[in-house]
């Protein structure tokens, strides 16, 4: 590539965005654009001289898009779209391309294997295997052929498929939309709550619904919390939420440990109100030793682990790597808009 592309950066502060861009493997295929700081006035000065702006997490207005004269391509680092102004893209005839993020990827099937666990009861399955529980119930290893098996010889109860079951995602942002599309590849419905809903567009693609909070709630076998934790999301699963699910629906939370009342859930798995709870995340970390949830047997119970290998060595790399084969090729990976 004879001459570098000129890539604007939207997001100017915190600036560690930047660096880990400008530091990554592919970098020198790329002049960089950073405003001078946040906010549209800046984002608007830099624009005219960007061939393709790079979009994270500050918004991109239409007053930017259509000011880069020189503009090719939309690029997000991740998939949710909603702090840009497609619209705007759109009537230009400027793709905007999305990607998945290895940090999203590894949360979301995190959030897949909590579902899996919970549906499957791998826990207790375990347990009765490495236990050799089959010597208190009277009966003794046979040998096993394609037709002779000792067959779910635990005789566990509560087994279950995510196959054709509903997955309720509290919050479709660039982790929800990655769980969502993991939930599709089981067959799964799902639905989801945010407080804006995503544009019609994007719900079709992703085959997705919106619904309120309690409707959510009210069909969700299950309920997957995504959600950042601020004072809006403080204990946004209480008791009032807990009893609104069905008492055969697991809980998982992948977002932050404050989003639930953990003794109402305690409570809740305890009476039967619900089913079972996949966790990774928790109100103090470690758990402590005094937690009562360490004792229920209707739980999966995970160290906060869903965050997964080292993403943002991989990450900006990948971002760049699609935003170079668009130049190279006019491709563009993941086009959420009609151009």
């Amino acid at each position: 590539m004879a001459d570098p592309i000129r890539l604007l950066l939207t997001d100017a502060d915190p600036p560690r965005f930047a660096e880990r861009m400008r530091g990554c493997e592919g970098a020198e295929d790329f002049e960089f654009i950073v405003p001078e700081a946040e906010g549209e006035e800046a984002l608007c000065a830099c624009a005219p001289e960007a061939e393709a702006i790079l979009c994270y997490k500050a918004p991109l207005p239409g007053s930017a898009i259509r000011a880069a004269s020189r503009l090719r391509l939309i690029q997000k680092h991740g998939r949710n779209c909603r702090n840009i102004d497609v619209a705007a893209a759109t009537e230009r005839g400027i793709p905007v391309a999305t990607c998945s993020l290895l940090r999203n990827a590894a949360v979301a099937e995190h959030a897949l294997a909590l579902m899996l666990a919970c549906a499957r009861q791998v826990i207790p399955g375990h347990r009765a295997v490495s236990g050799a529980a089959y010597l208190g119930m009277g009966i003794e290893p046979v040998t096993t052929s394609q037709w002779r098996t000792g067959g779910n010889w635990m005789k566990m109860e509560g087994l279950s498929e995510l196959f054709g079951k509903t997955a309720g995602i509290v919050g479709l942002g660039d982790i929800g939309i990655e769980v969502a599309r993991r939930c599709r590849a089981f067959e799964m419905s799902v639905r989801y709550h945010q407080r804006t809903p995503h544009p019609a567009e994007v719900e079709r693609m992703l085959g997705v619904e919106f619904l309120a909070l309690d409707e959510l709630l009210d069909i969700s076998d299950y309920v997957v919390l995504v959600l950042p934790h601020t004072p809006e999301t403080e204990s946004i699963i209480g008791p009032a939420q807990l009893r609104r699910m069905k008492p055969t629906a697991a809980i998982v939370n992948v977002g932050r440990g404050g989003l639930i009342d953990e003794d109402a859930m305690v409570r809740a798995l305890g009476n039967g109100e619900i089913a079972m709870a996949g966790l990774d995340v928790y109100r103090q970390e470690p758990l402590p030793v005094s937690s009562p949830l360490r004792e229920l047997p209707n739980v999966v119970l995970l160290p906060h682990t869903g965050g997964g290998s080292d993403y943002w060595r991989a990450d900006p790399g990948t971002t760049l790597g699609h935003i170079r084969d668009f130049f190279r090729t006019g491709e563009a990976h993941g086009v959420i808009n009609p151009v």
